[in-house]
């Protein structure tokens, strides 16, 4: 379905950081940052076989949209702290400095943490100090590459993946739908209909 076609972009999004990361196939998954990138990437460690995927955000609308896709966990990280050394993999979506940090306490020993939400350009205030110690391995992703045709794969096997479209709205209401995707509450992916 077209809606079901708008989403292999920024799930390959996602499956690009986890190829990176030389995959999730049993591993515990945190995702930081219930945004559209976050979800899909979520949906995305769900559908190639994580052993537990967690996914993290400062607001209660998105992570319960994340339950949809099969997640195992959910933390409020604006009124609960992620537990310390727990995860095998952290894909870093959010792009904020304070959920950076906690992504290095949060990584187990010999864990993988890929920062997949963009960052400002402009020097930011990251405690990075476990990464010798945990023996962490921090690495950047844009993008995707070829990705693509599974991305398509796993949303035709996973309907519930549509979840993360939230809103379509005709195109003649393009206001009101840039106004609805600016607040995280109300919506994940919108979508303009043509």
């Amino acid at each position: 379905s077209l809606k079901s076609a708008a989403l292999a972009e920024p799930l390959a999004v996602g499956l690009h950081a986890i190829k990176l990361a030389e995959g999730v196939k049993d591993k515990r998954v945190l995702v930081s940052g219930a945004g559209p990138i976050g979800l899909l990437a979520a949906g995305g460690a769900v559908a190639l076989g994580a052993s537990n995927v967690t996914i993290s955000d400062v607001l209660n609308a998105p992570l319960k949209r994340a339950e949809a896709l099969g997640v195992n966990h959910t933390i409020n990280v604006a009124t609960d702290n992620l537990p310390d050394n727990e995860f095998d993999l952290i894909l870093e979506c959010s792009g904020a400095a304070p959920a950076i940090s906690a992504a290095f306490k949060a990584a187990a020993l010999g864990a993988t943490i890929m920062q997949v939400g963009m960052m400002i350009d402009q020097n930011i205030s990251v405690n990075i100090s476990a990464i010798n110690g945990k023996e962490l391995t921090y690495k950047g992703s844009f993008r995707f590459n070829d990705e693509i045709d599974l991305a398509l794969d796993i949303l035709s096997q996973n309907p519930a993946i549509q979840t993360v479209v939230t809103q379509i709205f005709p195109a003649s209401d393009f206001r009101e739908a840039f106004a609805i995707a600016k607040d995280s509450n109300q919506s994940a992916k919108v979508l303009i209909e043509m």
